[in-house]
């Protein structure tokens, strides 16, 4: 009896704890449900259209919002973009991949530069090893975000205090080349503080006096000290050029005396005791200059010496402690005793002495303001005319420091004439030139327009059978003539003409890109020239480079920035004496806008100065005051925004001075002054390349602006490597170039969108 109803209430159970079980799944699966739904729908939401995702991407790279930035490159690569093209999101998830990897490269060289860098300090401390830990010191901060972190290092305090007492006991010495590298190493570490400043410029003039006096014995320790790092020798000493007593003739006292008067209009209002003070110092740097007595054999005794540099040390200290400046007659007479102390001891070259002096006051002031002395007056006027007289040669130092020629530009002397890529330049009227440096070859090369130049030519024979000669020599007589070279550059060469470029770097969304690489005089007529063109091709949008631009005429910097602000504004000001004046020296011009509408991405770095500052900066400062259609891309510029006059000192020489500061129209200050933490044109959009990248780009860019021509101005020997440029992008070798390349492709596909909806473009926004 109970034995049935025990077998019917089994089943009984199970089915009620089935039921329970399969009313749970239900439940949870009911739940799972609601939950992809739920799921589904936050997608859904958080779907964009290409306009609203162009529109959120340009304004946060317009306010500087990295990671707004990355979020939305997130989003399309990630298909959150509904309509977005391939091309787009091929282009986003590129850029993304190319930061990582600069992110992976970066955690790599860390580690790497650390060992090295720990494996260095565990050895013996020699001069190299020394300078060798400095160097991978400074590799480290270059590659660490917060370079404060590097100097707060253990092992890199202690490198510093053990390299500083290293540099100071070698320029104790006499060895000036590792106590200049170490000091410039150090200030290099230090650069905020600007500790190592004044032994820098003190090094730095021990220098000068040697290549200028002694430029044998500067060669000497330079070959020793490459020797013992184990390096390829320098080539023999070439004396060519290198006496001074014939570069000194034309200084005179009152040259001197002149200036000194003439740094009252400084703009930062040194005062005069300070100068004096700087002058005298120079002069005890040239006395204690041990490799001098050859030049000046009165140096060599002691007892001579010690007498002048007793006689410098009494006026430093008088001057000093003077209660009131010094005015003319008194610099004079400080000058007066110095001399005639000089008369009866040392007997150094007075000519010498105040050429010295007068660069040690000039230092005070700031690296820009110099004397220019008879012997550079031409090469000033060469560099600030605006014009370049020469063959059109562009020539390098190969790796056994020949001359080497590069190519021939198209249409000058020097490709009419039939001077080959890779010729050798061997000698100059006769004159060798080996062991020259590039500046002094340029020299013997460049002058008078329509005066001749003979070279001496070595051009390697091609195929030449093994008892023949591998090169064959020339003598070519040369026309010197007045040669163009142009500023603007495009993105690939199109063809043998200087001013042949292929403009767009992405021609299937409209995408211009320009390089000035200077400011000259035809600079405004070469960019409008290139805009014209890149219009009748469809211009969408543009890339102006300025990266490594070092500046040039102002007129120019401000017609070149009327082209990008379509309003009447101030571009800049010159503020002068501590800004107690102020002078407009430029105005926009909307009649002058022609790319206006244009959105504009403009590429800026750590090498852009002076004039390209005045225009990336007005462009900045309008597209925050002005809501101008533009980005100012890469990282912090250079920070040299000053005014120098120039004024004659006699009929031979000639002086420049510091007189205004450059301000931009929201009266910031582009110049870096002494002890300044702020300076030059801080980006709307950050964008950090690691130094090897740099590097790289720079060598690929150079590459590829060339193409060797000869005589007939055919391309001899191939061209340029069109796929290492595009490895720039492709390879995220240049990531600032593609970062804007990102920017632009999605604003022209954003403006597309909303033209195709037949909709205006919406207003940019700080989300999307």
């Amino acid at each position: 009896m109970h034995q049935p109803a025990r077998r019917r209430a089994v089943p009984a159970l199970l089915w009620a704890f089935l039921s329970t079980a399969l009313a749970a799944n239900a439940a949870r699966a009911f739940d799972d449900d609601r939950q992809v739904a739920m799921k589904a729908a936050a997608v859904d939401a958080r779907m964009m259209t290409v306009n609203a995702w162009s529109t959120g991407l340009w304004s946060a790279a317009h306010s500087g919002d990295a990671a707004e930035f990355a979020d939305l490159l997130d989003a399309i690569a990630d298909g959150r973009v509904s309509g977005a093209e391939d091309k787009i999101v091929e282009a986003a998830a590129s850029h993304r991949a190319n930061l990582e990897k600069r992110e992976i490269e970066r955690a790599a060289q860390i580690n790497e530069s650390r060992a090295e860098l720990d494996k260095l300090l565990a050895q013996e401390q020699t001069p190299a090893t020394i300078i060798k830990a400095l160097r991978e010191a400074l590799e480290l901060q270059l590659l660490t975000p917060d370079h404060d972190s590097v100097l707060a290092m253990p092992q890199v305090r202690t490198l510093v205090s053990n390299a500083e007492a290293f540099a100071r006991r070698a320029e104790t010495d006499g060895d000036i080349l590792n106590a200049t590298e170490a000091f410039v190493l150090l200030d290099a570490l230090e650069d905020i503080s600007g500790k190592f400043r004044p032994d820098v410029r003190r090094c730095a003039q021990r220098q000068q006096m040697l290549r200028l006096y002694v430029p044998n014995k500067l060669w000497a320790m330079s070959n020793e000290r490459r020797k013992d790092a184990g390096e390829k020798e320098l080539p023999p000493y070439n004396d060519l050029g290198d006496d001074f007593r014939s570069r000194l003739q034309g200084v005179t006292r009152d040259m001197v005396e002149r200036a000194v008067q003439y740094t009252s209009q400084h703009v930062e209002q040194v005062p005069m005791n300070q100068l004096v003070g700087a002058g005298l110092d120079a002069l005890r740097t040239m006395a204690t200059t041990a490799p001098l007595a050859e030049a000046f054999p009165g140096l060599a005794d002691d007892q001579a010496r010690t007498r002048l540099l007793a006689q410098i040390d009494k006026e430093r200290q008088a001057v000093a402690a003077a209660q009131r400046p010094l005015d003319a007659f008194q610099v004079s007479t400080v000058l007066d005793r110095v001399l005639d102390a000089n008369d009866t001891s040392t007997k150094i070259l007075s000519k010498a002495l105040l050429h010295e002096f007068g660069n040690g006051v000039m230092g005070r002031l700031d690296e820009y303001s110099a004397i220019i002395w008879p012997d550079e007056v031409a090469r000033f006027r060469k560099s600030t005319e605006g014009r370049f007289v020469g063959i059109g040669v562009s020539i390098e130092l190969d790796d056994f420091q020949n001359v080497r020629v590069v190519t021939p530009i198209e249409g000058t002397p020097a490709q009419r004439e039939g001077i080959h890529p890779n010729d050798l330049i061997t000698q100059v009227d006769g004159k060798s030139i080996f062991g020259l440096s590039l500046d002094q070859v340029v020299d013997l090369i460049t002058g008078k327009e329509g005066t001749k130049v003979q070279l001496t030519i070595e051009r390697p024979v091609a195929d030449a059978g093994p008892d023949a000669p591998k090169a064959q020599t020339l003598v070519l007589s040369v026309p010197r003539a007045e040669i163009e070279v142009p500023t603007v550059k495009g993105w690939k060469r199109d063809g043998a003409r200087e001013d042949a470029w292929d403009w767009f770097v992405d021609g299937d969304h409209g995408i211009g890109y320009v390089r000035v690489t200077q400011f000259s005089d035809k600079t405004t007529w070469e960019l409008d020239r290139a805009i014209s063109q890149m219009k009748k091709k469809g211009l969408n949008a543009l890339i102006v480079d300025l990266r490594f631009n070092p500046g040039g005429l102002l007129d120019q910097a401000v017609s070149v920035a009327q082209r990008f602000l379509p309003f009447d504004n101030e571009v800049v000001v010159a503020q002068r004496r501590t800004g107690r004046e102020q002078e407009p020296e430029g105005y926009t011009s909307a009649e002058r806008a022609t790319v206006a509408g244009i959105p504009v991405v403009v590429l800026v770095n750590e090498g852009s100065a002076s004039a390209s500052e005045i225009v990336s900066g007005a462009i900045s400062v309008f597209t925050r005051t002005k809501d101008l259609d533009a980005v100012v891309l890469g990282a912090r510029s250079f920070g040299k925004g000053s005014v120098q006059n120039v004024w004659q000192l006699s009929p031979v020489s000639l002086m420049k001075l510091t007189t205004a500061y450059y301000t931009l129209p929201d009266d910031s200050v582009i110049h870096r002054r002494p002890g300044s933490k702020t300076w030059g044109i801080q980006p709307n959009f950050a964008v950090e390349m690691l130094p090897k990248q740099t590097s790289e780009a720079i060598t690929i860019r150079r590459n590829a602006d060339v193409l060797p021509l000869d005589e007939r101005g055919q391309v001899a020997g191939g061209g340029q490597d069109a796929a290492k440029l595009d490895d720039l992008l492709a390879k995220g070798i240049d990531l600032q170039l593609d970062a804007a390349c990102v920017l632009l492709k999605a604003r022209v596909a954003g403006e597309h969108a909303t033209k195709v909806a037949g909709k205006e473009p919406a207003a940019a926004r700080n989300t999307p």
